[in-house]
């Protein structure tokens, strides 16, 4: 229970800070090209930085690097709501949300690939449905997060919004106290730091259903930042939402998400990742094309909670593979390859705004759809082809 309520409490700040930070840059930058910006800071520290982490987290003890990392995000962000509070929101420099996003940043690249390695310790038995229960509490803390930022927003202000958001970080790093775990990190063998990371990366890359997982893990999270980088700009300009209803609509990406994960969690020793996976990234294109089409906020929300279902089958599929597919002492390294590759289509993502200037949000959105089709046929060809080594000898 401690490490669900710990992925429930690291969500929910996660997602508030999304929520404000998007709608604070709109604001300042005037345009959604603003947000990416932004938004792109993690994404190039999870480039550059991010696998070098990996090692570190393989030889560390995974609570401990979890702690940190909430601690540093939790002082990201609060660092941001002083400032926010001392100059005014509309005084305050772009440029400092640039330099607290990076900060921000290395707190979460810090916390999840430990937080992986954690939950596959808790449920080595029973992984499908551990994973599906820890999907499930993070969709729950995804939802509360977007929606108290639409609200805080609405009803406080940015700075006490920063400070409430900062909050759910230092909780996440206190739970974290109560994990009863053997809190020693995996053996592994001493080598050189960098002959360590290219092992991890070897490992990423020959494995095939490695590779399957990756590659799904992709397109689910490309689907998730251009959400990040471009509803906030459909639901003002074209949807002409207000904060507390843009939260609602940001939220209702995790909705369709916390519904597959109690799907899965009921169906868990039925479900297999491979499927989930194949069928996750079809109705992910689908879904995505449907939303450009949206004209009413009944209906974004509709297409807005499917995306999200969508995203949880692809996640929860392609987690389980990893997880079952790689020894403990591997796991950090190997989720931290693959955050690297999802930052670097993430950037592509946030920097479509200023690449398309002058295009509208719904028309990116349609150009994205065809491009989770082309990367869904990539994925079933691939299945093809380690279903047919299989029965190839």
């Amino acid at each position: 229970m401690p490490i669900y309520a710990m992925l429930f409490t690291m969500q929910c700040a996660r997602s508030m800070y999304i929520v404000l930070v998007s709608w604070f840059a709109l604001q300042i930058g005037g345009d959604i090209a603003s947000v990416g910006k932004v938004l792109i800071c993690w994404q190039l520290l999870a480039f550059t930085v991010g696998p070098f982490i990996g090692p570190l987290i393989d030889r560390s003890r995974r609570r401990t690097v979890f702690v940190t990392g909430e601690l540093v995000h939790g002082a990201g962000v609060g660092l941001l709501a002083l400032i926010v509070w001392s100059c005014s929101p509309g005084r305050t420099p772009i440029s400092v949300l640039y330099a607290t996003a990076c900060f921000v940043s290395i707190g979460s690249l810090l916390s999840y690939p430990s937080s992986q390695a954690l939950l596959q310790q808790a449920g080595a038995r029973f992984l499908t449905r551990t994973v599906s229960l820890g999907i499930f509490s993070s969709q729950v803390g995804n939802i509360a997060g977007a929606a108290a930022g639409g609200l805080c927003l609405a009803l406080s202000g940015l700075a006490s919004s920063f400070a409430v958001c900062a909050v759910f970080s230092f909780m996440a790093a206190a739970l974290a106290g109560l994990l009863i775990e053997e809190d020693h990190a995996s053996p592994v063998q001493y080598s050189p730091h960098m002959q360590h990371l290219m092992g991890g990366l070897f490992e990423t890359v020959r494995n095939p259903h490695l590779r399957v997982a990756g590659c799904g893990l992709l397109l689910a999270y490309a689907s998730a930042h251009a959400s990040n980088a471009l509803l906030v700009g459909f639901a003002r300009h074209e949807l002409k939402l207000s904060p507390d209803l843009y939260g609602w609509l940001a939220a209702m990406y995790s909705g369709g998400g916390l519904i597959g994960s109690i799907t899965l969690t009921l169906l868990s020793g039925f479900a297999q990742e491979r499927i989930l996976v194949a069928v996750g990234t079809i109705l992910l294109a689908a879904a995505t094309a449907a939303l450009s089409t949206s004209q009413t906020m009944a209906q974004a929300l509709c297409w807005q909670g499917l995306i999200g279902l969508s995203f949880m089958m692809v996640r929860a599929g392609s987690d389980v593979t990893i997880l079952k597919t790689v020894s403990t002492g591997m796991v950090g390294r190997v989720r931290s390859n693959i955050e690297a590759a999802i930052g670097v289509v993430a950037i592509g993502v946030y920097l479509l705004p200023t690449l398309a200037s002058g295009v509208p949000a719904r028309h990116i959105f349609l150009g994205l759809a065809c491009v989770f089709a082309c990367g869904s046929g990539a994925i079933l060809r691939m299945q093809w082809s380690v279903t047919m080594q299989r029965i190839d000898p």
